[in-house]
């Protein structure tokens, strides 16, 4: 391997796509985006500023949303997180999910977008499961779980149409800070392209809204030292018990701290991820030692005034964590995978290395005039579709 710098790791909000044969359904009401204390400042990058339709107002202050997404729906608490930055109180819950949000975006996505690497890859014919395994009723499910001694819950959203006893790949999305797995659903885009392209999208809710992405980051989960690499490995352990899923093609995406978790799963989980998608934020895992080379891309706003496109502090005064920057990070990570020469432009935006140990790729996409949401860009970038292209290409080695 070459000389690298320090290897570091961030998890912020990710997404797993994943090939999945089945979960339990046990139903729950669906969770408002909890706020978080007051005493909790914004350490990781927000979610979208949608939240329950709840009735009661706004928990403590939060990091700057993503885009408006969808609104959550009704939850227990009736707490809506509004994306706020700063350490201050929050100023009122948003029953519609229409908080002030980073960039001033408001969702939308393009339908083209610019791809890093224009020609996917054809996939090759799914294995064929094993057994009488049942295929999964079409529709959204929030299943319930117990992981680490708590009670976990995602939800899982699955395409009409599906051949019977055809494996899923699957896409596992996180969420990011203070947010929740319904929020993603309808943030990030991965929801309809499941649909279109035939695939289990998995949204997972963090503890009190935010993922561990070091064991100090971010939150509750951070502070107790959640173990979600294990919750996540979980659930892929059920959709396996369950249903047909190609364990090749099972993916980690998510946003800002659900982003750092993504990142970690690609240092911890290798063994059962074939690549990893985090969005907005950067590399903090460390040490990162993956079981195996693991493709990785990275999408970065080149106006990110959370967490600096070229690193910094990120959060209030003081800041929680230095970011190393989104170039830095890429270069991490082609250190981790061997990669050899430099990153080369495969299209307007994005830069890949992809003379990689075992075929894996290392790939940063650059926005212009976009800030911390990636989704909400106004470049007509689709972020779900480039990193699916990504995803189909790279299956497990």
């Amino acid at each position: 391997m070459s000389t690298k710098p320090p290897r570091r790791g961030v998890l912020l909000s990710a997404t797993l796509v994943l090939a999945v044969a089945g979960c339990s359904t046990s139903a729950r009401n669906g969770q408002g985006a909890g706020g978080a204390s007051a005493g909790n400042p914004p350490i990781a990058p927000g979610t979208s500023g949608t939240g329950a339709a709840g009735a009661t107002g706004g928990s403590a202050a939060q990091e700057p949303s993503a885009p408006g997404g969808a609104g959550g729906t009704s939850g227990v608490s009736g707490s809506s997180a509004i994306g706020q930055m700063g350490g201050g109180a929050g100023t009122g819950g948003n029953p519609n999910g229409a908080g002030p949000n980073a960039d001033g975006g408001g969702g939308a996505r393009g339908e083209g977008g610019a791809d890093a690497k224009d020609a996917s890859a054809p996939d090759a014919a799914p294995h064929a499961c094993a057994g009488s395994l049942p295929a999964l009723k079409p529709g959204n499910a929030t299943v319930t779980m117990q992981s680490g001694g708590r009670s976990r819950s995602y939800i899982q959203h699955v395409p009409s149409g599906l051949a019977a006893g055809a494996p899923l790949a699957v896409v596992i999305d996180l969420h990011g800070a203070g947010g929740n797995g319904k929020q993603q659903q309808g943030l990030s885009g991965f929801n309809a392209l499941a649909d279109q392209e035939k695939f289990l999208a998995v949204f997972p809710d963090g503890v009190d809204g935010y993922w561990n992405v070091d064991d100090t980051c971010c939150g509750t989960a951070g502070k107790q030292k959640v173990d979600d690499v294990g919750f996540l490995k979980a659930i892929i352990t059920q959709l396996s018990a369950e249903t047909c899923i190609d364990n090749q093609r099972i993916y980690v995406s998510g946003f800002s701290n659900g982003g750092g978790l993504a990142h970690r799963m690609g240092c911890e989980a290798a063994d059962v991820v074939a690549a990893i998608a985090p969005n907005a934020t950067d590399l903090r895992t460390d040490p990162c030692n993956p079981a195996r080379p693991i493709s990785m891309m990275e999408v970065k706003g080149l106006a990110d005034s959370l967490e600096p496109y070229d690193g910094g502090l990120v959060g209030p005064a003081g800041g929680q964590y230095v970011a190393v920057g989104a170039k830095a990070s890429q270069k991490l990570w082609a250190d981790i995978d061997h990669c050899t020469g430099t990153a080369t432009t495969s299209d307007q935006y994005c830069a890949n290395y992809t003379q990689c140990a075992d075929g894996v790729e290392v790939d940063l996409c650059s926005l212009p005039n976009t800030d911390h949401s990636t989704y909400g860009n106004s470049l007509g970038f689709n972020v779900a579709s480039v990193i699916w292209k990504m995803f189909k290409r790279q299956k497990m080695k």
